[in-house]
């Protein structure tokens, strides 16, 4: 997650091309269509056998996790999290986990997400690569690497699905997260 002096920037990022999502239809639908599109093997293998496992339709980490961020999606941050997909998929991450939350609720504003003012103390290895991935898809930040997805000991599946949702938020919005909400009641 940190690059060491002077080497090279590896390669990062999951380039997906330019496709309109909203319209490839539900929420499984669009996970086959991001997993298809991935570049790098190794972590498509993975990211497939991941939603191959478990039920695709399972976007939250738990109940409480679905409930916390329905009950931000229909309260005060409504229209922040609609109209900014990449605020709207950090906050997905950042509220995944409840002691995470309770450290980073502050922050989040309706102007913004304040990283810097975060402090993480006594934080697990799963709320750190959370907080980070929430960073690096609100501020476009590369703390998190393609080869470090690929590597199950250093991030279990379940926080990968949670990266891959976020980035499905972060293309289609919570539009497909409303949907998806709505059909599971």
């Amino acid at each position: 997650m940190q690059q060491p002096p002077g080497y090279r920037p590896r390669g990062y990022g999951i380039c997906v091309m330019d496709v309109d999502w909203r319209s490839r239809g539900n929420y499984s639908e669009i996970v086959d269509c991001v997993i298809s599109r991935m570049q790098m093997e190794h972590l498509k293998k993975r990211v497939d056998e991941i939603f191959c496992e478990v039920d695709k339709e399972l976007i939250f980490r738990n109940p409480k996790h679905r409930n916390d961020f329905y009950s931000l999606l229909m309260g005060k941050r409504t229209k922040t999290l609609q109209y900014a997909p990449g605020y709207a998929a950090a906050v997905f991450l950042l509220s995944a986990d409840e002691i995470l939350w309770e450290k980073v609720r502050k922050n989040v504003l309706d102007t913004g997400i304040y990283f810097d003012r975060v402090r993480l103390g006594g934080v697990t290895l799963e709320q750190y690569i959370l907080f980070h991935a929430a960073k690096d898809v609100y501020s476009g930040t590369k703390h998190i690497r393609l080869s470090e997805l690929t590597d199950r000991e250093l991030i279990p599946d379940e926080i990968l699905r949670l990266i891959v949702n976020a980035f499905v938020i972060e293309k289609c919005g919570v539009e497909i997260v409303k949907q998806e909400v709505w059909n599971a009641d």
